[in-house]
C-alpha cells in the first residue's frame, strides 16, 4: 500500500482519539470521521511500517449513529472531534475508551458506571481562549486547525456561549478598526453561567499599548455583563499563554460564580472546571464517594481555587488544600471566607511537596481527593498518599490513560478500585472526565 491507493474497508472500532480502525491484511489503518460498522472506499494518506492513515473517499454504508455536524468549520477546526457522531455514540465511545485504557494501562477489566452527562450538549463552555493572528491589516481569531498553528476562523462556536461568540467577533472587528491586532496574542473570555458575570483578559506582546483605554470603553459599553477586563503582558516565545505581569483595566481582577450553593471567585489564571452543568454532577459524585460524616479529615490535592475542598468542608471535621499556583491559593482563601468556611487551610506547594509536609507534621487523613492535570500524579505524590494512608481515595481525572496507570500503581500499594464513573464534561470532543473510588485494604 502506498499514498493515494484506494481500497474498501469496514471500521471495526475506534482509536483513543475517535478515528475509525480498519484492517487491511496485516496492516491497520486509522480513518478520521469513520464510524464503527461503516463501510467506505478509503484513500491512503500516509504509511508507516505496520500501520497507516486514510481518508474517506466515498461512504458506502452509513451508521445509524452518523450525524451532520452543525459547525461550519468542523473539518478545519481542531477544537471538536466527534460532531459526526450522534450523542448516544459519543457516550458509548467514551465509556469504551475508559474500559480500553484500563485494560491496556492497568491490565484491569473494568465495567464503568453509565456515563453522567451535564444536560447541555452545546453552549456549555465557561472559558474560551482564542488565538489572535495579524496579517497585512487583517485580524484572524479562531481556533487552531489540528496539529498546526494555522487559525480556522468561525462566526459561531457551538460549544461556547452566545456572549463569548459575540465578544470574539467584536474583538476581531475592533482590533482591526483600532489597528492594534499585531499587539495581541490571545483573548481569554470567562463567562460565569450561573451569575452571568464575564471576564475578558487580553494577552499581549507589550503593555501599555496605544488605544487600550478606547478598546476597553468600546468593549464594556457593548457588553454590560463584563465585570472585569485585565491585560497580561507575555513576551515568551513558547506555548505558555498566561504568563507575565497582569494589569486590571476595568472592574475587579475576578468574577464570581455560584456552584452547589457556594460562591467562588475566579481570576484570569485560576483553574475552574469548564462545564458548569456537568461540574455540579462531577463534584456531587466526588463528595458522595468521599463518604463524609462530619468526623473526617480530608486532604484536597491539586485543589485549584478550593472548589472541592470548600464543598466538602461542611461535612468534614477538617480540610487541607494543596495547590502549586499561588494565585489560585489566594483565590481559594478568599473563597473560603466568602462562604464562611473556617475548617479549611490552604498551602502553596507542589502536590508531592505539600503531601510530604503534611506527613512531617503528622497530619493523618481519612479521605484524600486528587484532581491532577492531564499528566496525572507523580510517583512521589502517589507514594506520599500511600504513606498518609487514607481509608478512601477519590481520584478525579481528565485523562483516563494516566488515571489507569496511577490506579495500577496504587493497587500494588494496597488500594483497591471500587467504582469507575465517567462524566462527559466535553461533549463533541474526544475528552472524558472520570472519577474513581479506591479503598485501602483492611480499612
Amino acid at each position: 500500500m502506498k499514498k493515494n491507493d484506494l481500497w474498501q474497508g469496514i471500521s471495526e472500532g475506534y482509536t483513543y482519539d475517535g478515528a475509525g480502525v480498519v484492517h487491511f491484511g496485516d496492516l491497520v489503518f486509522f480513518v478520521p470521521g469513520l464510524l464503527e460498522g461503516e463501510e467506505a472506499e478509503l484513500g491512503v494518506t500516509a504509511m508507516k511500517k505496520n500501520y497507516g492513515y486514510a481518508r474517506i473517499a466515498k461512504l458506502l454504508k452509513k451508521s445509524e449513529h452518523r450525524a451532520v455536524p452543525q459547525c461550519s468549520v468542523y473539518k478545519q477546526c481542531g477544537g471538536c472531534q466527534l460532531m459526526h457522531m450522534d450523542y448516544e455514540e459519543q457516550k458509548r465511545f467514551k465509556e469504551n475508551k475508559v474500559k480500553g485504557v484500563f485494560r491496556q494501562n492497568a491490565k484491569m477489566d473494568i465495567e464503568p458506571l453509565p456515563i453522567i452527562t451535564g444536560d447541555h450538549e452545546t453552549a456549555y463552555r465557561n472559558k474560551v481562549q482564542v488565538p489572535v493572528q495579524y496579517d497585512k491589516g487583517h485580524v484572524k481569531m479562531g481556533f487552531y486547525r489540528g496539529h498546526t498553528n494555522e487559525i480556522a476562523e468561525f462566526d459561531r462556536c457551538l460549544v461556547q456561549t452566545d456572549a463569548s461568540n459575540e465578544i470574539v467577533q467584536f474583538m476581531k472587528k475592533t482590533l482591526e478598526e483600532l489597528r492594534i491586532g499585531s499587539i495581541f496574542r490571545h483573548v481569554l473570555i470567562k463567562h460565569a453561567h450561573r451569575s452571568g458575570q464575564i471576564m475578558v483578559c487580553f494577552v499581549v506582546r507589550e503593555y501599555p499599548f496605544r488605544n487600550a483605554e478606547n478598546l476597553v470603553k468600546k468593549l464594556t459599553a457593548a457588553f454590560p455583563a463584563i465585570r472585569s477586563v485585565t491585560c497580561i503582558e507575555n513576551r515568551r516565545e513558547d506555548n505558555v499563554i498566561l504568563d507575565g505581569k497582569e494589569t486590571v483595566l476595568y472592574g475587579d481582577p475576578y468574577i464570581e460564580e455560584n456552584l452547589l450553593g457556594r460562591t467562588f471567585r475566579i481570576s484570569a489564571r485560576s483553574f475552574y472546571q469548564i462545564n458548569p452543568y456537568a461540574t455540579e454532577k462531577l463534584y456531587s459524585k466526588a463528595i458522595e464517594y468521599a463518604g463524609l460524616t462530619g468526623n473526617e479529615t480530608v486532604i484536597d490535592l491539586y485543589c485549584g481555587t478550593g472548589t472541592i475542598g470548600i464543598l466538602c468542608a461542611g461535612s468534614a471535621k477538617k480540610v487541607y488544600g494543596i495547590e502549586i499556583v499561588a494565585d489560585a491559593v489566594k483565590d481559594a482563601r478568599i473563597n473560603a471566607k466568602l462562604n464562611d468556611i473556617s475548617n479549611i487551610d490552604f498551602f502553596t506547594a507542589d502536590a508531592k511537596v505539600g503531601a510530604k509536609r503534611l506527613i512531617e507534621n503528622k497530619i493523618k487523613a481519612d479521605v484524600v481527593i486528587v484532581d491532577p492535570p492531564r499528566k496525572g500524579c507523580s510517583k512521589e505524590t502517589l507514594d506520599a498518599i500511600v504513606t498518609i494512608g487514607p481509608e478512601r481515595l477519590v481520584y478525579v481525572s481528565c485523562d483516563p490513560s494516566t488515571l489507569a496507570r496511577d490506579v495500577a500503581y496504587l493497587d500494588e500499594k494496597g488500594f483497591r478500585l471500587q467504582k469507575v464513573q465517567p462524566v462527559d464534561m466535553f461533549p463533541h470532543t474526544n475528552h472524558i472526565e472520570t472519577i474513581v473510588l479506591l479503598q485501602k485494604l483492611n480499612s
